[in-house]
């Protein structure tokens, strides 16, 4: 009996389907989900979260969810799928004029006000979402084999965004544009149960009260960041403006929600009447309270960047920032040129107190600018290289944070590029910005070469350590064509950059990526945005060159810029100083930078984790002492994996997930992930990136577990195959023989396994890392 209902489920939306593709287009539809029959065994009405978010959160978040997702369709909340879409995107290249953001649960509160702003049902009155399902139904693509070419996956495609009686036109010239968009379809429960809950009106989730223990929490944090002094509200200003794209969460509260602070019209104990604003620095208007609000949408893996809160952290920021014996004069101006610029907006607040504060959570701070809630833009990160090491200044040696003098004679150069708000051409802009951090670099220069008489430069006690404990000290960012990546410690092998990062770089990458970029902002905003952050990834460059001997940091710094050394920013702006000036650090034989990299993480196990065997190791094969016996069995083959440059390694998608099955089920799995380095001349410019490519320079990593939030292709193969596996990987060397390697380990969109694995994999993040998983982004999963 039951297979037979859901099968009527999934006929009736067959037949929608089908009835819409030979329909004339001006024929209005009929009204889809009165008609369509309840999933059997419920005889009650369909749950939301039972029952339906299950199914949107596998097969339908996995593309539908923040800014990129297809016509602004959010499946992550069902206020979202209320909500509906639009035919406007968020990310165009080409705007001269900012338009209004579209922020879920912020700039509008009631579908009336979507609807104002073209945003229209999918699910009445005639249930697109189940057309579009139908669709995909109707047209099933061939089990196991490469899509199309029809089909298109490039993410900056053109969307037509069907409503209405548009459908039927849709589906006669897109007969494979059904959903799931281009993957092996849902199956027929899965259907009956979206069939069934647009037949029942497309009910939503109960309310659910929080918990005792969560609203206590609540209380005490929001009791915090509206404390009545100046000084605390000076410290509150400035916390929210780092913290408002974070999942915070109460780290001594069992099964905590993810919060969001917000700037509310309401204080605590009231209902929350958040403010909208497009940056965390507007001006909010007379009264305002910060609060914590749970999130109401689905746990997605790219925006998910979570920040613990506890007994201990509040101790610690109110040591920081409160206890120190300093004076807030005056609450800071929200004016662009002021609020935009935190050197001087905050320069009431210790240095030390503020870099310190980002430094013990290094890596959330990175990550708000590598992931973060803007999903995509080749443009906006191939300002970095694929693979690079990250450390910072210690902020004893910092004289940004050690002499009051010098913030307050380069602030004024320290300004970012959203002070503009898009109003100035590029060009203006980015001269503008040129001679300021040419000026800046000339007094920073000047500052710490009258604290360095001698010229001896700096030793390795300059770099921060971590304080002998904290892992945020050393980290690596990978860079995956239009999405990045940030981990602790230094991952894969020696790369060809790194940084080192003081408190006046860090801060600013925050400010322009962050807290001033807006995603919804002209295309001067945004190019500006990107010509400002080459700034910063040069002095971040040549902060770690400061290290080497004197003598190689010219001809190491051409090395990573062949085909750019005469850019302006290269040799006026961002130039090498301090060139007469040596370094206390002790170097032998031919590679500095290798040594420099190799003592940074050597200094302490606490700090840097175990050794990355699986790629820097120095005689094959490694076994770690932790390893578990099914990784000592497949390990030493992967790492053959991480020894290539070129070759095959050019013809891997930038991340793939290889599952490795230790049981004949394939239940119990080892995860890596294979990602593809790319290499280039340089990273200089922000067009003809295909032109700068090296492909024979292309190197692998291999990441022990998972990685990044766009798996771009699955592998699964036998423990007992694994070192069969490397060995066709290896042996690859033409399109067909990648693409028979594919037909015999791959998992395309097609395949049949392709949900299952997918859901094991979701379910294998929950269960190694509860507080950091999130759904994948399944957008980016390539057509091998």
């Amino acid at each position: 009996m039951r297979r037979s209902i859901v099968g009527l489920a999934a006929a009736a939306l067959i037949a929608l389907g089908v009835a819409a593709c030979q329909r004339p287009a001006t024929e209005p539809p009929a009204h889809a989900a009165s008609a369509l029959p309840l999933i059997e065994g419920l005889d009650r009405p369909v749950s939301f979260e039972a029952d339906v978010k299950p199914v949107l959160d596998n097969r339908c978040v996995v593309c539908h969810a923040c800014y990129d997702a297809p016509c602004q369709l959010l499946l992550s909340s069902h206020d979202g799928a209320v909500r509906g879409a639009t035919k406007k995107p968020v990310y165009d290249s080409s705007r001269l004029v900012a338009v209004p953001p579209t922020r879920m649960f912020v700039d509008e509160q009631s579908t009336e006000g979507w609807r104002k702003r073209e945003f229209f049902s999918v699910l009445e009155p005639d249930a697109l979402l189940l057309r579009m399902l139908a669709l995909g139904k109707a047209h099933p693509f061939a089990a196991g084999k490469r899509l199309p070419d029809s089909v298109g996956l490039d993410i900056d495609r053109e969307l037509t965004c069907a409503e209405g009686d548009e459908f039927g036109d849709y589906a006669r010239k897109h007969p494979l544009g059904g959903m799931p968009y281009g993957t092996a379809p849902l199956s027929d429960e899965e259907l009956g149960v979206l069939a069934a809950w647009v037949a029942q009106g497309a009910p939503g989730p109960a309310a659910t009260p929080a918990s005792p223990a969560v609203e206590a929490q609540v209380e005490i944090w929001e009791a915090f960041l509206n404390g009545e002094s100046l000084k605390e509200r000076v410290v509150a200003r400035y916390l929210y403006e780092h913290w408002f794209v974070a999942d915070l969460y109460f780290e001594n509260v069992p099964d905590s929600p993810f919060l969001r602070v917000v700037r509310s019209r309401t204080p605590p104990g009231q209902a929350i009447d958040e403010i909208a604003t497009v940056r965390p620095y507007d001006d909010p208007g007379a009264n305002f309270w910060y609060r914590l609000e749970p999130q109401r949408s689905s746990t997605v893996h790219k925006t998910h960047i979570v920040y613990a809160l506890g007994p201990k952290r509040l101790a610690r920021l109110r040591d920081l920032f409160l206890a120190p014996n300093w004076q807030a004069t005056r609450l800071p101006s929200y004016a662009p040129e002021e609020a935009s610029n935190p050197f001087v907006s905050f320069a009431e607040i210790p240095p030390r107190a503020r870099y310190q504060y980002m430094l013990d959570d290094a890596q959330y701070f990175v990550m708000t600018f590598i992931r973060g809630p803007v999903c995509r833009g080749q443009i906006a990160v191939d300002v970095i290289e694929d693979h690079f090491f990250v450390s910072f200044l210690d902020p004893d040696h910092d004289l940004s944070v050690t002499d009051p003098r010098y913030l307050e004679k380069t602030k004024t150069f320290l300004s970012l590029p959203a002070a503009n708000r898009g109003v100035f051409l590029p060009g203006e802009v980015y001269l503008d910005y040129t001679r300021k951090q040419h000026r800046y670099l000339a007094a920073r220069d000047g500052f710490y070469g009258a604290a360095d008489p001698k010229r001896r430069g700096p030793g390795l006690d300059a770099i921060w350590d971590g304080d002998g404990s904290n892992p945020n000290a050393l980290l690596t960012v990978f860079r995956n064509f239009d999405n990045a990546t940030v981990v602790r410690g230094y991952l894969g092998a020696i790369p060809k950059t790194a940084w080192v990062m003081d408190y006046p770089i860090f801060e600013r990458i925050y400010y322009d990526l962050v807290a001033g970029f807006d995603i919804y902002g002209n295309v001067t905003h945004q190019v500006a945005t990107r010509l400002y952050m080459d700034h910063l990834r040069m002095q971040s460059e040549n902060l770690f060159l400061s290290f080497l001997p004197a003598a190689d940091r010219e001809a190491i710094r051409a090395s990573w810029y062949v085909g750019a050394t005469r850019q302006l920013d290269y040799y006026f702006a961002d130039e090498l100083h301090g060139l007469d000036r040596g370094t206390q650090i002790r170097f032998s034989g031919k590679d500095p930078k290798a040594q420099l990299l190799d003592m940074i993480a050597s200094r302490s196990p606490a700090v840097a984790g175990p050794p990355d065997l699986l790629n820097r190791c120095p005689e094959l094969p490694c076994v770690r002492k932790e390893a578990t016996a099914e990784e000592r069995a497949v390990e030493p083959a992967l790492e053959r994996l991480a020894a290539v440059k070129g070759a095959w390694v050019a013809r891997m998608p930038e991340v793939s997930f290889l599952r490795v099955r230790v049981d004949a089920t394939g239940s119990r799995a080892l995860v890596y992930a294979l990602v593809h380095n790319v290499a280039h001349e340089n990273v200089a410019f922000m067009f003809g990136e295909n032109e700068r490519r090296i492909p024979a320079d292309d190197t692998l990593t291999l990441v022990r577990g998972h990685f990044g939030s766009y798996p771009n292709f699955f592998f699964e193969v036998d423990a007992a195959n694994a070192s069969q596996f490397v060995d066709e990987l290896q042996a690859i060397g033409s399109d067909p023989d990648f693409e028979r390697f594919v037909d015999r380990y791959g998992v395309r969109r097609t395949d049949p396994r392709f949900w299952a694995t997918s859901d094991w994999l979701r379910q294998d993040l929950l269960r190694s890392k509860p507080i950091e998983a999130g759904i994948y982004d399944l957008d980016r999963f390539e057509n091998l």
